[in-house]
């Protein structure tokens, strides 16, 4: 009997033990909700996690890109009455997918903010072919210059989304945002969204 009142009583103290350091270190009080491209700028919206709906007040935050190659110091975000911030870092245009890291207290996370959908990726970079869809990248890829794969230019990463400009049977012609002409990408590497 004493033995199962020990059980007992040390299964009550892991149990409460687990469920007080899970509420007490549990940074995840606000969320990121919509965020997208608004001219060069990045719109992002921040809401209290328990209450999406209402308009918070939100404490200090910072962000900063942690895929950018360039220094760049974190900056602090400045939210409207909707819980919106805009935050401009140079370098994120041009990257494919930029990984940006929210901080604050109540808050720990990086959201992945990738390139415009084509209709606004053509009109934002003044395009003077039309793109056509939009691919995922499901493995690391290199991307050529051309279809014979003798010049290797850049890459892209697990997760990356790329507009295109057209498709071949093994390829895909893909807009890059630091290159004026089509890139190519192995149709192998990627899948078609839309």
């Amino acid at each position: 009997m004493k033995g199962k009142r020990l059980g007992g009583l040390l299964l009550y103290i892991c149990i409460t033990m687990m469920v007080g350091c899970g509420s007490s270190g549990n940074p995840d009080v606000y969320h990121v909700g919509v965020h997208k491209w608004v001219d060069d700028s990045i719109y992002v919206r921040v809401f209290e996690s328990a209450l999406p709906l209402t308009h918070p007040t939100l404490p200090g935050m910072t962000i900063d890109c942690l895929s950018c190659n360039l220094t760049n110091p974190k900056q602090e975000l400045i939210f409207n009455d909707s819980g919106v911030a805009r935050v401009y870092i140079p370098e994120t245009p041009q990257l494919i997918s930029a990984r940006l890291h929210l901080h604050g207290n109540g808050i720990d996370t990086t959201f992945l903010q990738k390139q415009r959908p084509p209709n606004e990726a053509a009109a934002y970079f003044h395009l003077s072919k039309p793109l056509i869809g939009r691919v995922l990248v499901d493995r690391f890829a290199l991307l050529y210059s051309d279809t014979t794969q003798n010049s290797i230019v850049t890459s892209a990463n697990v997760g990356d989304e790329l507009n295109i400009y057209g498709e071949q049977s093994a390829f895909y012609s893909i807009h890059h945002p630091n290159f004026d002409k089509p890139l190519f990408l192995l149709k192998d590497n990627a899948v078609r969204l839309r």
